[in-house]
């Protein structure tokens, strides 16, 4: 978003649905979303300059028009092997008692004991009756001994790929996934190897469709046009970073993410292409659930600012989170989400996810929970929705790139031009 830094603040007028006002000032400013268009945006911070005063009707959380379906919210487990609780086998029947199908998991998460953990609570599930065609198992690989995504790790090979998925299937003790995802993408090796490979595995049945993680969107567009032009199946999920927080950088080495508003073409395209769009850190480590998670004042900022720490160690990891989602702009998102959580009933948690949700009936959140409360929050989500004075007030208070305003003059509203020429216009 642009914030104005010269004097000006405005003053934005929210009514309440009982009739009652409220008056919140602060920088509310202009920003662009993929959900309307660019002139929209420009008409509506016209109207901001000329008025001073924004009067929202609405601004929560309305019953949904078209319910999100379960298959929306995909349960994580990397944290099953380090629950509070110690028992990962009482979460998971939660999870499927609430209507939880569909599970995230991957080699890498706990050096491989989540997926001994799931594979093992599935085969005593299967003997008390549950149909392993209900369960819809997402497992991730071709990292090999990798942990963190170096971009200098061995290569992955035919071979490999297809070792590591053994060794998944193994370990979930089933006989296929229902995908597969590459965990990072790999420059150095042509997406049409990338193709045939998981073709490989579809033909062989031990996979039922496969996707990306972390790949770039150009990465996505070569590997469907190659499986097109060959007649072989393309990727039919990506999982990118997505949540309210936009991350400033890679929140972990080689990874992408489509949660800048700018983004917004490239997840309207995978709903073209039929591409399921899987977000990850969909609650930004926390951030976007706990209002007072990393207060402003409490930060260190030696840590943030400092030099790097050792990869891998518990330092390494705040130091990435904080630096990812720590900024002035999460910051207020945050105090806009937890508004609206509040005045609707709602928790921060469900107010985020529902964010992300109603950025395409394509797109899903991975969410993590080690308690039944946090699977009936997510459960309770399926019959809610933003109202657009929500949904658009929580993307106004994101970034959006400089390059957003090359706009014709012409097009523009002459008093956009004229705040344009006489403000410092600063981007975070």
């Amino acid at each position: 978003v642009v914030f104005l830094s010269n004097p000006l603040f405005f003053t934005m007028s929210i009514v309440r649905r009982d009739g009652r006002e409220r008056l919140a000032k602060g920088g509310a400013c202009v920003g662009a979303t993929g959900s309307a268009s660019f002139s929209n945006y420009l008409a509506l911070a016209s109207a901001v300059i000329l008025s001073n005063v924004i009067n929202v009707s609405g601004f929560g959380v309305v019953p949904s028009s078209s319910v999100h379906s379960m298959d929306n919210l995909v349960l994580g487990t990397v944290a099953l092997p380090n629950l509070p609780s110690g028992d990962p086998n009482q979460l998971l029947d939660d999870a499927y008692e609430r209507g939880f199908r569909r599970f995230d998991l991957a080699r890498t998460y706990g050096l491989g004991k989540s997926e001994k953990i799931f594979g093992k609570w599935m085969d005593n599930a299967s003997k008390l009756g549950v149909n392993r065609e209900d369960i819809c198992v997402v497992t991730k690989g071709g990292m090999g001994n990798d942990k963190y995504g170096d971009p200098n790790r061995e290569l992955c090979t035919r071979e490999s790929l297809r070792d590591e998925l053994t060794q998944s299937l193994d370990a979930l003790r089933t006989d296929y996934a229902d995908i597969y995802m590459l965990h990072r993408d790999d420059p150095r090796i042509e997406t049409c190897d990338f193709v045939d490979w998981m073709n490989e595995l579809i033909n062989d049945g031990l996979i039922k469709r496969w996707g990306v993680s972390n790949w770039s969107w150009e990465r996505i567009q070569s590997a469907c046009n190659y499986a097109l032009m060959t007649e072989q199946d393309k990727p039919t999920a990506t999982s990118p970073q997505l949540s309210l927080a936009v991350p400033n950088g890679m929140v972990w080495p080689s990874t992408e993410s489509v949660s800048c508003p700018t983004k917004m073409g490239e997840i309207e395209w995978y709903k073209s292409e039929g591409i399921e769009v899987m977000g990850w850190e969909a609650l930004a480590k926390g951030f976007m659930a706990v209002p007072d998670l990393w207060d402003e004042q409490s930060l260190d900022q030696n840590l943030i600012r400092g030099p790097d720490r050792e990869l891998g160690s518990n330092e390494w990891r705040m130091q990435r989170i904080q630096r990812a989602y720590c900024t002035k702009e999460n910051y207020e998102r945050r105090r806009l989400a937890h508004q609206i959580a509040k005045e609707s009933g709602l928790s921060l948690a469900q107010v985020s996810l529902l964010y992300s949700l109603q950025k395409g009936e394509h797109v899903s959140v991975l969410v993590g929970a080690d308690c039944a409360k946090h699977l009936d929050e997510m459960k309770d989500l399926c019959g809610w929705e933003l109202d657009d004075e929500a949904f658009d007030s929580l993307t106004a208070a994101t970034f959006v790139p400089k390059a957003a305003f090359i706009t014709p003059p012409d097009a523009m509203q002459p008093n956009l031009i004229k705040m344009a020429n006489s403000t410092l216009l600063t981007y975070a």
